[in-house]
């Protein structure tokens, strides 16, 4: 169809109403069922849609995971200085909080690869060149588990504790509150203004 023919027709379609209504129509339908086809493929290919939703249990689980270690570390913690403290004389019923700086950190093993190459040339004039070239590469090792792929942990940092609150009976004694300043001090290697202790009020 050359221009001349081309120009005639779209004349004709846009004085005919009727017709470019129904091209419209055409055009609209066309484009739905692309849309709708491009979105039923998604459903019928269920392995990129079961890919992400698996990638993203484990990220909810491995999150969940470590908050659980936390608390369970943070409980675990509050128990044992509570029943420490608790010995020292003159002292009743013991409440702590601790205060952590972060979460818990895991170190990774890593496998370092490091070479060394030496290239020597000599122009035609005599001239000698040599040339060092150090090339280091690392990558963290990785394990297979039930799980999936994990990187190999060869250390973990429990979360560093940052200040104390003691409330105990028998702190009102300044001699025991001062026992108990100096014991949470010397166990979790704190200055003593990062320990404070209060009086537990009693019970009426």
């Amino acid at each position: 169809m050359d221009k001349k023919r081309l120009d005639e027709f779209i004349e004709k379609i846009g004085k005919d109403k009727k017709l470019t209504n129904v091209l419209i129509a055409v055009l609209i339908i066309i484009m739905i069922y692309m849309v709708a086809s491009y979105f039923m493929g998604l459903n019928k290919d269920p392995k990129n849609l079961k890919t992400t939703i698996n990638e993203q249990k484990k990220a909810d689980d491995k999150t969940q995971g470590d908050s659980t270690l936390d608390k369970d570390y943070e409980f675990k913690e509050q128990n044992e200085l509570k029943s420490i403290l608790k010995q020292v004389a003159g002292v009743g019923k013991v409440e702590v909080k601790l205060y952590f700086e972060s979460g818990e950190i895991k170190v990774p093993a890593v496998d370092s690869n490091s070479s060394k190459s030496t290239t020597e040339e000599t122009d035609k004039e005599g001239g000698r060149r040599v040339t060092n070239q150090n090339t280091d590469g690392s990558k963290v090792v990785v394990t297979n588990n039930s799980s999936g792929n994990e990187p190999l942990i060869v250390k973990t940092y429990k979360p560093k504790i940052t200040g104390v609150v003691v409330v105990a009976e028998g702190a009102e004694n300044s001699k025991i509150k001062y026992a108990l300043e100096t014991a949470v001090s010397k166990l979790y290697d704190l200055s003593m203004d990062k320990v404070n202790v209060f009086s537990m009020e009693k019970e009426k």
